[in-house]
């Protein structure tokens, strides 16, 4: 069985003890998340992230149909919420993926069409607009559902129910289940005065729908906070709820 090990750091102590317990049962492929691309996974079985969620995040964008194995190895210092193991347990772990006896959950992601092109990059917790210029106003209008409104705000934030808990919550947003077949979009701080009155504030964006923004300044789109893609103005960007979830070992 072949295995993607993404780390934080390329070296460690923890990382060198981790790989080569992984080394007994697989064939390791080794990448840093920072540089990780479509073309680790070629003939990949499965991927193991080692470190804390920015690490989990990394590895989970270029995942379509294998599953991933995330481990906190360091608890004292990474909240963990998207990891679902600690380095002690991995052993028992991978000897239940060889034996193909482990269990997993599916974790909703959100697919990105930048002028009808999908992305590679599929964002497991949310996706972020906003003027390329966090100081300036963002502008741009929104198409949903038969309706279309031009707005100016600090941006929007598209997020699944995995990324529920983090920016989306703290942004105003209410939690709601990961394996929720839907995508809640959130207006950071509407520019509301007397002639700009808004009413696409928060939106849910169901299985077979799509939310469509453009940009009418030089603007910026984020994929969990980690990968940064730049929009020109008068571009269509299209949000959907992905085919492909996250299968997630726990």
């Amino acid at each position: 069985m072949k295995a993607l090990i993404v780390c934080k750091h390329p070296e460690g102590a923890v990382t060198a003890n981790v790989c080569k317990l992984i080394e007994k049962d697989f064939s390791p492929v080794y990448a840093w998340r920072n540089n990780l691309s479509k073309s680790h996974l070629k003939d990949i079985d499965i991927v193991i992230a080692i470190g804390g969620d920015g690490t989990v995040l990394s590895a989970s964008h270029f995942l379509i149909d294998k599953p991933l194995l995330a481990v906190n190895s360091s608890p004292e210092t990474s909240e963990g919420a998207l990891t679902t193991i600690l380095i002690d347990d991995l052993d028992k772990k991978l000897k239940e993926i060889k034996e193909n006896a482990f269990k997993e959950e599916k974790l909703e992601r959100i697919e990105i069409l930048i002028n009808n092109k999908p992305l590679d990059v599929l964002a497991l917790n949310e996706v972020f607009i906003a003027n390329d210029k966090a100081h300036l106003i963002s502008r741009y209008k929104l198409k949903f559902n038969d309706g279309e409104e031009e707005q100016r705000s600090s941006g929007l934030i598209f997020s699944t129910g995995t990324g529920s808990t983090a920016w989306f919550k703290s942004a105003g947003g209410e939690q709601f289940s990961p394996q929720s077949r839907f995508i809640k979009m959130i207006v950071r701080e509407p520019y509301i005065r007397r002639l700009l009155k808004f009413s696409m504030l928060r939106e849910t964006i169901h299985e077979n729908q799509e939310i469509e923004i453009i940009p009418l300044v030089p603007s910026i789109l984020v994929i969990d906070s980690i990968r940064e893609i730049k929009l020109k103005r008068y571009d269509s960007i299209k949000v959907k709820i992905s085919k492909y979830p996250l299968r997630r070992i726990i």
